[in-house]
């Protein structure tokens, strides 16, 4: 397993303080700034007084209201996020954004797609056998005027929101790890378990409190795995975009984290079948990507 992309923090500076001011910028940039537009969402709910709308504050879940405004609101909170990784690198560290990404001098945008593609065409597969063997956990939920207007919005913010996530935990956070072992596994689980526990009050949780952890921990894993194998970030943005848009354009559940006009709804979320149909849908991807299209024709 080629390393290299794991030292590329290396290039910067990177005495522990850095990472420790680094971390608080990127947490005040998610958590505080990010969070102003959920805040003033919230309020004007409480102010407002309808008994038709209601929010949860412990899970973010929103009722009575289009989904658009909570859709929007979350992921603002990933975009300041993405910006104080931005800055962390660029002025605390003196690195280049792109050292972040890939050890080359230029974001592969083929290997994005090729991670995208892939990712999308499994999952899109896994989900209609899922809904073979249960059909009625399935509804239409397809409303065009508000499919539409989604639409634009979900390709430019959930591929931004996903590569958000990837750049911090995959980039920032694995890549820092790797500057104090010379084992990869190290860097490859801590930011697994880290990548875990930020989504540890999502609300699936409800659903299972030990298989909803684990599903998160082996995507973490397979997404980190994949970015030290290809030597570069891109594959796990393309398959992380892929998982997200997939579910809030095509198939979401009831509950998501990630609150969207999809075309189906399911009923819930099946923690043993999401589990048995991640690990082969990873198994699949892996084989593709890395053994299927490389061996002699």
């Amino acid at each position: 397993m080629d390393t290299s992309y794991l030292a590329l923090a290396g290039l910067g500076r990177n005495h522990w303080l850095r990472y420790v001011l680094g971390m608080v910028l990127i947490v005040v940039f998610w958590q505080l700034l990010g969070g102003i537009p959920l805040l003033m969402m919230v309020l004007f709910l409480i102010e407002d007084g309808d008994p038709n709308t209601n929010v949860d504050l412990t899970t973010l879940q929103f009722s009575g209201v289009d989904n658009l405004w909570p859709y929007l609101g979350i992921n603002f909170t990933l975009l300041a996020m993405l910006l104080g990784v931005f800055l962390a690198v660029r002025f605390v560290h003196k690195r280049t954004f792109t050292s972040v990404i890939t050890t080359l001098a230029m974001i592969s945008w083929k290997r994005i797609l090729e991670g995208f593609a892939v990712f999308f065409m499994l999952i899109a597969g896994a989900t209609l056998v899922e809904a073979a063997f249960k059909p009625g956990e399935y509804q239409v939920m397809f409303d065009p005027k508000q499919f539409l207007i989604f639409l634009p919005i979900a390709l430019l913010v959930t591929p931004l929101q996903a590569a958000a996530e990837e750049i911090l935990f995959r980039g920032y956070l694995m890549q820092g790890m790797g500057l104090w072992t010379r084992y990869a596994a190290i860097p490859v689980l801590g930011s697994s378990l880290l990548f875990m526990a930020a989504h540890l009050t999502n609300p699936e949780m409800g659903e299972n409190m030990y298989l909803m952890p684990l599903l998160y921990l082996l995507m973490g894993l397979f997404l980190a795995f994949i970015t030290v194998k290809s030597n570069s970030l891109e594959l796990a943005i393309g398959a992380h975009a892929a998982n997200n848009l997939f579910a809030v354009l095509i198939m979401n559940y009831a509950n998501s984290a990630l609150p969207a006009p999809s075309l189906f709804m399911a009923n819930r979320i099946d923690p043993v079948a999401s589990l048995i149909s991640f690990v082969l849908v990873a198994a699949a991807f892996y084989w593709i990507v890395f053994m299927w299209r490389k061996a002699p024709q």
